[in-house]
């Protein structure tokens, strides 16, 4: 199957605007390239992550599960009294892949559980896409980029790279973070601020031959 999977060291990190800056220049290269959040919170009263994928890739995919609370699936499942089933949303995961390349995109960090038992780190797995890491350039950047790159590694769940948000960053270790975590990481780090930066990102990360393969 080919595409990626956009996560993030946290919430709130940018994953929508890289998700969607990445379709809208794929679309330019001519790639017939889907954009799909498979499970989306918030969504009170519309699901606005899953419906800018949907104008970036300029398909209408809705995410399987949508839940009102703006809080990890599993807890607004509960409280909402929708019963998430794991089997199903891997298996509608696996149809919008096969269809066509996929940007699929989680919600918060890998971590995230989406039932008690099974997280976006699984659902990555269980698609076998390689991860891209949406970290928002802050303090504390580096622990929670360290701490996500080295939970997929250890789960067998290959780091593609790891993409430095610095939209409106300020505090002092923006000056720092990139240089850290090039030094402390393996895997590519690329800075990333709008989205005319998008191509030099797939460049560095050898985006491309992923959707074209």
């Amino acid at each position: 199957m080919r595409g990626i999977f956009v996560t993030g060291t946290d919430t709130g990190v940018g994953k929508t605007y890289f998700s969607s800056s990445l379709l809208r220049f794929l679309r330019e290269k001519g790639v017939d390239v889907a954009g799909f959040k498979p499970v989306e919170t918030g969504c009170s009263p519309r699901c606005e992550d899953a419906e800018e994928l949907s104008r970036a890739s300029g398909l209408l995919i809705p995410p399987v599960y949508s839940l009102r609370e703006p809080l990890a699936p599993s807890v607004a499942a509960e409280i909402e009294g929708v019963t998430l089933d794991e089997k199903l949303l891997v298996r509608k995961a696996r149809e919008v892949i096969s269809s066509r390349p996929t940007v699929v995109e989680g919600a918060g960090g890998i971590m995230v559980p989406i039932t008690w038992k099974f997280s976006f780190l699984d659902l990555a797995r269980e698609l076998s896409l390689p991860v891209v890491v949406v970290a928002l350039n802050k303090l504390g950047v580096i622990n929670h980029t360290l701490l996500t790159v080295e939970a997929c590694s250890r789960f067998g769940v290959s780091v593609r790279g790891v993409v430095l948000n610095s939209f409106r960053c300020t505090d002092e270790s923006s000056k720092t973070n990139l240089y850290s975590l090039k030094r402390l990481l393996s895997v590519p780090v690329v800075p990333f601020s709008s989205s005319k930066d998008i191509p030099e990102v797939v460049e560095e990360l050898n985006l491309l031959e992923i959707f074209l393969q």
